[in-house]
C-alpha cells in the first residue's frame, strides 16, 4: 500500500508540475526558454508510450491464448504507458511553441496525442479493477488506443519528415527525364530543386516551416519567411539564406543547423550563381561554354538513360572460356561482364566468338596478347563496351577506326601500340572516352595536351608525369603525437612495412641513405627539429616527416585574460595544458575569439630568462577562421611598466582549402621577466575575397608557451 501511494504521489506530482509549466507557457507573452528546453525532449520520450502500449497488447493477447493472463504485468505496463503518454503530450505542446509547423497537421497530431493519453489513462484505471481482462470493453478500448497512437505517430512523422515520409517507397519512383547534355538542364527544376530536396526541404516544407519558410515551390520561395524575403534577385550576398549558408557552422543562425547534412561548396556555388542570374525558375542553362566552372558542376546533375542489358546464356559464356577467355560478372547477379583474353598467341576464330556476348561485355582486356588490327574488327559489335585495353605493337590507327561507334566507351588503354597523332584525333572526332592511356605510342605530348583541351578528355602519355614509377614508401609513424615536453620525451618510430630503414636527423639537414638509422626510441632532452624518412631497396623514399619538439621553460599555471575566449569553445586554461589541438576547431582543445584579440598575461612566478615565446593557431576559411594577423609580446618584472620585447606579423596565402595549423614563434633572446603580456591580433573583418567578406573573423589559439 505504501508503494502504491508513493507511485500515486509521483504520478500526480509530475503531472501537476508540467501542468503549471503549461499554464505558464500559455499565459506568457513570449515563450520562456525553459519551456523550449523541455520541448526538445519530446522526440526522446515519445517512443516510450508507443513501445510500452504495443508490449502490453502483445502480453494481453498471449495471456488470453495461453489461458495464463499476466494481470500485474499488464497493469504495470499500462501505468507506465499512461504516465509517459501524458508527459509526452506536455512536451509536444512545448515543442510546438517553437513554431514552423503547418497548423492543420499539427492540430491532428496534437489532439490524437491527447486522445491517446486519455485512452491509456482509462485503460490503466480500468486495469485496477478485478478481472479486468475478462471485459470486452477493455479489449475494444485497447484496440482503439492502438489506432489513436498510430494516427498520432503518423502525423508526427509528417511534421518531421514531410507528407510522403510513410509512403515514399511504397510506389515506384517517377522516372526522371533523361538529360545527357548540360544545355538541356533547367537551372531551377533540375539543379536548385535537387539541392533543396536533399539539404533543406526536411525543415522547410508544407507541413514543417521553420522560420515560416517553405522551399517547395516558386511562390513559397519568393514569399520568404518570418524574416522577410530570403532571396534578392541578382544579389546573392544580400540574400538572407545565402548569408546563413556562409555563417560558421557553430553559429545559431547557420543553415542547415549543425548536425544536419551540410551543403557542399559546389552546391553553394550553384545557388549563388542562380541568385545572381536573377532567380530563373523557367529557362534552360545558358552560356556554359563561357563558364567552365558552371559546366563542370552541372555535369553532376545529368540523367542518363539506363541501358537494360539481358543476361548472357551459359552456353555463350562457356564457349568463350573454352576459347581462352576469362569471363567474370562485374557485379554478382548482373548482366555486365569483364572479359580478358589469357592466351599470348592470339587466335582469329577464338576472338570472333566475342560476338556471342556483344551486349554483355563492358570491359575487355587484351594486354597479354599480341592481337592485330584485323582481329579487332569484332570489337565494333560490342555496343556496351566501357573499358578497352589493347597493348600490342601490331596495333595501328586501323584499330581505332573500329572503335568510332562505341559511344559508351569511357576508358581506352593503348599503351605500347603504334597509334599516331592522326589516328587518335580521328577517333576523338567521333567519340570522347574520358580517360586515354597512350604511353609508348606515336602520340606526342604536345598533341595529347591539345586534344585534351579540344575534346575535354584526359590523356596520359608522359612517364615524366609519374604514372609509371616505383612505389613510394609511406612516412613513418611517431608516438606520442605531442611535441611539447618539460624534461624529456621518448619518441617511438615505426614503419608500416617490414625491412624498412628509418633514417633521421636532428640538425635540420635532410635525411638521406647515409643518415642515422632509428634503432631504439629517440630521447630528446632539449628542443630539436626531427626530420625522418623511410628507405627500402626497390622503393622510393617516403616523404620527409618534419616535427618540431620544444622543451618549455615552464608550464604556465597563473595567468589572466583581458577578455575571456568564446564560451562556445575551450576555456582559457586550455591555452597552457600542453595538450595540442587537432585540425578540428571543435575538438575541445582550441580557444576561439570572434571579432576580438586574445590578450592573456602570463605569470611565471618569478623572474626567468626566456628566449622564445610560441603558440599554435588554426585556419579553416570555410568556418570564418583565419590565422591571426600579428603577434606582439610585452614583458615586465613587476606586472607593471610593460615594455615591448618583440612583434611578428603572421603570413597566410590563398583563399582557403582544407583546415591547417601552424606554430608561431617570436624570438626574444635573453629576456628577463616574470610577467609577459601577449597580444594575438585578430583581423578587423573577413577580407574581400572571402564569401562572407565584411563580417567579423574568428581566431583559434592553442598552447601558448615559453622556452
Amino acid at each position: 500500500m505504501k508503494q502504491h501511494n508513493y507511485i500515486q504521489y509521483l504520478f500526480f506530482g509530475a503531472i501537476s508540475i508540467f501542468g503549471l509549466l503549461t499554464f505558464y507557457a500559455f499565459t506568457a507573452t513570449e515563450t520562456p526558454r525553459i519551456i523550449l528546453f523541455f520541448g526538445r525532449f519530446h522526440p526522446l520520450l515519445l517512443h516510450l508510450p508507443i513501445g510500452a502500449l504495443i508490449v502490453a497488447f502483445f502480453l494481453d493477447l498471449l495471456g488470453r491464448i495461453q489461458k495464463n493472463y499476466p494481470l500485474t504485468t499488464v497493469r504495470n505496463i499500462l501505468g507506465f504507458t499512461a504516465f509517459f503518454a501524458i508527459l509526452t503530450c506536455f512536451l509536444g505542446y512545448f515543442l510546438s511553441l517553437e513554431g514552423g509547423y503547418e497548423s492543420a497537421t499539427l492540430n491532428i497530431h496534437l489532439y490524437t496525442g491527447i486522445l491517446t493519453a486519455i485512452l491509456t489513462s482509462i485503460l490503466f484505471w480500468y486495469s485496477l479493477k478485478p478481472l479486468f481482462n475478462t471485459k470486452t470493453f477493455f479489449l475494444i478500448l485497447f484496440a482503439v488506443s492502438l489506432v489513436s497512437i498510430s494516427v498520432a505517430g503518423h502525423y508526427g512523422s509528417v511534421l518531421t519528415h514531410g507528407d510522403n515520409f510513410l509512403t515514399e517507397y511504397a510506389t515506384l519512383p517517377e522516372e526522371e527525364r533523361t538529360i545527357e547534355v548540360v544545355d538541356s538542364l533547367r537551372m531551377y527544376d533540375d539543379v536548385v530543386t535537387k539541392i533543396f530536396d536533399k539539404k533543406c526541404v526536411q525543415c522547410h516544407n508544407t507541413s514543417k516551416q521553420k522560420g515560416a519558410l517553405s522551399l517547395i515551390s516558386r511562390e513559397a520561395i519568393l514569399k520568404g519567411g518570418e524574416s522577410g524575403k530570403v532571396f534578392i534577385s541578382g544579389n546573392a550576398k544580400a540574400s538572407l539564406l545565402y548569408q546563413q549558408l556562409l555563417l560558421p557552422i557553430s553559429h545559431e543562425d547557420h543553415m542547415p543547423p549543425e548536425g544536419k547534412a551540410q551543403l557542399t561548396k559546389d552546391e553553394i556555388w550553384l545557388l549563388k550563381h542562380w541568385i545572381n542570374k536573377g532567380l530563373d525558375f523557367e529557362n534552360y542553362v545558358t552560356n556554359t561554354t563561357e563558364n567552365d566552372t558552371l559546366a563542370h558542376l552541372l555535369e553532376e546533375y545529368l540523367v542518363f538513360n539506363e541501358i537494360e542489358i539481358p543476361r548472357a546464356s551459359a552456353t555463350a559464356i562457356e564457349t568463350l572460356k573454352n576459347e581462352g577467355f576469362r569471363v567474370l560478372e562485374l557485379v554478382p547477379g548482373k548482366a555486365e561482364l569483364n572479359v580478358k583474353y589469357l592466351n599470348k598467341t592470339p587466335n582469329q576464330v577464338a576472338i570472333e566468338q566475342l560476338s556471342l556476348l556483344s551486349e554483355q561485355i563492358t570491359e575487355l582486356d587484351f594486354h597479354t596478347s599480341e592481337i592485330t588490327d584485323e582481329m579487332t574488327k569484332v570489337i565494333r559489335e560490342l555496343e556496351n563496351l566501357k573499358t578497352l585495353r589493347i597493348n600490342s605493337k601490331k596495333i595501328t590507327d586501323k584499330t581505332l577506326q573500329n572503335l568510332t561507334d562505341l559511344t559508351q566507351l569511357e576508358v581506352l588503354n593503348i599503351y605500347n601500340t603504334n597509334i599516331t597523332n592522326d589516328g587518335l584525333t580521328d577517333l576523338l572526332q567521333n567519340i570522347q572516352p574520358k580517360n586515354i592511356y597512350a604511353w609508348q605510342t606515336k602520340v606526342d605530348q604536345k598533341t595529347a595536351q591539345e586534344l585534351e583541351t579540344t575534346f575535354n578528355v584526359n590523356i596520359q602519355n608522359s612517364i615524366i608525369d609519374g604514372f609509371v614509377k616505383e612505389s613510394q614508401l609511406k612516412a613513418p609513424k611517431i608516438t606520442p603525437t605531442r611535441t611539447l615536453f618539460k624534461d624529456s620525451i621518448h619518441l617511438n618510430i615505426k614503419s608500416r612495412l617490414k625491412d624498412v630503414a628509418l633514417r633521421y636527423t636532428l640538425n635540420g639537414k635532410t635525411p638521406d641513405s647515409t643518415s642515422t638509422i632509428v634503432a631504439n626510441p629517440i630521447i630528446l632532452e632539449t628542443s630539436k627539429t626531427l626530420k625522418i624518412a623511410a628507405f627500402k631497396k626497390g622503393w622510393l623514399p617516403s616523404k620527409i616527416l618534419t616535427q618540431e619538439y620544444t622543451k618549455i621553460a615552464q608550464q604556465i599555471t597563473n595567468f589572466s585574460a583581458q577578455k575571456e575566449p568564446s564560451p562556445d569553445y575551450a576555456k582559457a586554461s586550455k591555452l597552457f595544458d600542453l595538450k595540442e589541438g587537432s585540425l578540428s576547431f571543435k575538438d575541445g582543445e582550441w580557444t576561439g575569439c570572434f571579432g576580438y584579440d586574445l590578450k592573456p598575461t602570463l605569470d611565471l612566478g618569478g623572474i626567468k630568462t626566456i628566449h622564445n615565446i610560441s603558440f599554435s593557431t588554426l585556419e579553416d576559411v570555410g568556418s570564418w577562421i583565419l590565422y591571426p594577423k600579428k603577434f606582439t609580446v610585452y614583458a615586465s618584472k613587476t606586472n607593471g611598466n610593460f615594455k615591448k620585447v618583440g612583434e611578428v606579423s603572421i603570413s597566410r596565402t590563398g583563399e582557403g582549402g582544407e583546415p591547417e595549423k601552424k606554430k608561431v614563434t617570436l624570438a626574444i633572446p635573453n629576456t628577463e621577466a616574470r610577467f609577459f603580456k601577449v597580444i594575438i591580433k585578430n583581423h578587423e573583418k573577413l577580407p574581400k575575397w572571402h564569401p562572407a567578406a565584411g563580417n567579423s573573423a574568428w581566431i583559434f589559439v592553442d598552447e601558448i608557451y615559453v622556452w
